[in-house]
């Protein structure tokens, strides 16, 4: 078990946002301990005793409030989850919604930290196979795989500042599968964060061009570096989104009716026409029809910070979710109610835990054979 020491250490880097998903694994690990020991916090110091007491209030709550509720989000979850569902889980139709009571279904395992790089030539590198450190180098700059799963992307410091590879169309692209995730730090400095089932194309180095473009198929976070003179676009299929430096969060996938672009900071014109601000998301149907409106934008990056967000959802919605980050098929038994159902649960547990969460809402049952989740009306 970790030391006092380590875990003071591990909460204080998940109280800054900088927590690694190891981190967040082995604080579970001492949840699950403190709740099977009934142990107290005595011996830790004031600050992360205060930190343990606002977690298990925030968890009582019946709606995590993410807005202030950011820098111990992940945190917060991972622990929720450790305590068997004490987040709760409601719809319209319920008061409040019942205490989480995991079923006993088969596990199903969560995503990881996977992807896969193709590069100029053609080249595909599974990253949970390849070492960390340089992995190669495309047209003067150099590929890094870090100890954090994380590909960084360098001019090299032999390469001329004007070094046209970009503008010579030398291309990369990053391709997570379903139940895998990945990041990247983009020669530009901007970083990037890829959900499941999502490609981004992007060039090897942006000098020589007039823009930053990348394209963009499925869902994504965008914390980008600015560049008055150079500004940075994303290619997404229904949409463009053109930026300075700003971050944002962006989901095309194509099995579904909408993109979604999510502003958190600073500004984006979306199709070159509306411009977002802070805490507003453009929704573009298949038409191309932009609709804005004012969200929660914490919930739409909540993926990225370990655990899942339904907001006024229905189970189609939610278990399209659910499908990717694990892989699996969703099979419908019947007709399904749609109540609009919201709640937040780690995205590190097994899918027995999620699964668990809905059954507890009096809705739904499932039935788990093999990689298929069948769901049956209750």
């Amino acid at each position: 078990m970790v030391n006092q020491e380590e875990l003071i250490k591990i909460i204080q880097r998940i109280e800054q946002g900088n927590a690694s998903v190891e981190d967040l694994r082995v604080y579970n690990a001492w949840c699950n301990q403190q709740q099977e020991d009934e142990a107290d916090t005595a011996d830790l110091p004031a600050k992360e005793q205060q930190m343990f007491r606002e977690i298990n209030r925030r968890i009582d709550r019946k709606i995590p409030p993410l807005k202030s509720w950011l820098r111990i989000a992940a945190a917060a979850v991972v622990f929720a989850a450790c305590l068997t569902g004490v987040i709760r889980w409601m719809h319209p139709s319920r008061k409040q919604g019942p205490e989480i009571v995991a079923a006993p279904h088969p596990d199903i395992a969560p995503g990881t930290n996977m992807a896969t790089l193709v590069l100029v030539d053609g080249r595909r590198i599974l990253l949970s196979e390849a070492g960390n450190g340089k992995l190669a180098d495309q047209k003067g700059t150099v590929i890094t795989k870090t100890t954090d799963s994380t590909l960084v992307y360098q001019l090299a410091v032999s390469a001329p500042a004007n070094h046209p590879a970009a503008a010579g169309g030398a291309f990369n692209t990053l391709i997570t599968a379903r139940a895998q995730q990945y990041g990247i730090i983009l020669p530009d400095g901007s970083k990037v964060w890829l959900n499941a089932a999502t490609s981004l194309k992007f060039p090897v180095n942006f000098n020589g061009l007039k823009e930053r473009r990348v394209e963009l198929e499925g869902e994504a976070y965008f914390e980008v570096a600015k560049d008055a003179r150079k500004p940075f676009i994303v290619h997404s299929g229904r949409q463009d989104i053109k930026v300075l430096g700003t971050h944002f969060n962006v989901s095309s996938y194509k099995d579904e009716p909408e993109a979604r672009t999510t502003l958190l900071e600073g500004s984006v014109k979306i199709n070159g026409r509306q411009t977002l601000k802070p805490g507003e998301q453009a929704k573009v149907d298949r038409r191309g029809v932009v609709a804005i409106s004012k969200v929660n934008a914490d919930a739409s990056v909540a993926w990225k910070n370990g655990y899942f967000e339904f907001n006024d959802e229905n189970v189609y919605e939610i278990m399209t979710k659910v499908a990717r980050w694990y892989d699996v098929q969703v099979i419908y038994e019947g007709d399904m109610p749609l109540d609009k159902m919201k709640g937040a649960m780690s995205r590190f547990q097994n899918v027995s835990g999620v699964l668990g969460i809905m059954e507890a809402t009096g809705l739904f049952s499932f039935r788990i054979d093999g990689k298929k989740i069948y769901v049956t009306r209750t």
